[in-house]
């Protein structure tokens, strides 16, 4: 819990940003390893937090954070040819984190697909409205507390 008091104490405005990508290829468990060390280290050094769900082939992960650390952020996932059809769903100022423990924590699922997630994710990719993207960061906040069929790390 430091961290949450240090990201808060430090903190001005903050920013909350969804986007959805497809991967350009399978992800090995060893590649999701060393992305996630990489991602964390600099998310901690520019006090970003959230929450990424690779899922169907797809990411959707929540980032927050001052509003210059996420479009940093942001603009390294861009460039990073693992994604393709990067899609900002959400940009828009928050008051509190909805992450506050995890520079970045990871969902993938771990047994049998979930078809309901992978129609929830069809229906945000064909409309993000206010509702579906609220739905979406609601998800993501309880699929990162564990339990299920659902990995976290």
């Amino acid at each position: 819990m430091a961290r949450q008091s240090a990201y808060s104490a430090a903190m001005g405005p903050l920013q909350c940003l969804l986007y959805m990508s497809h991967a350009t290829r399978e992800l090995g468990a060893d590649e999701i390893a060393r992305l996630l060390d990489s991602a964390r280290g600099r998310n901690e050094a520019e006090a970003v937090t959230g929450a990424l769900l690779h899922y169907g082939g797809r990411f959707v992960q929540v980032l927050e954070g001052e509003p210059d650390a996420v479009e940093r952020c942001f603009a390294r996932i861009a460039s990073d040819n693992r994604h393709a059809r990067l899609t900002r769903l959400h940009n828009a100022p928050c008051e509190t984190r909805r992450f506050p423990d995890w520079s970045m924590r990871y969902v993938g699922c771990a047994a049998q697909p979930d078809r309901a997630v992978g129609a929830f994710l069809d229906q945000l990719e064909l409309a993000p409205g206010p509702d579906n993207v609220r739905q979406a960061i609601a998800l993501l906040q309880r699929l990162a507390g564990g339990g299920g069929a659902w990995q976290v790390r």
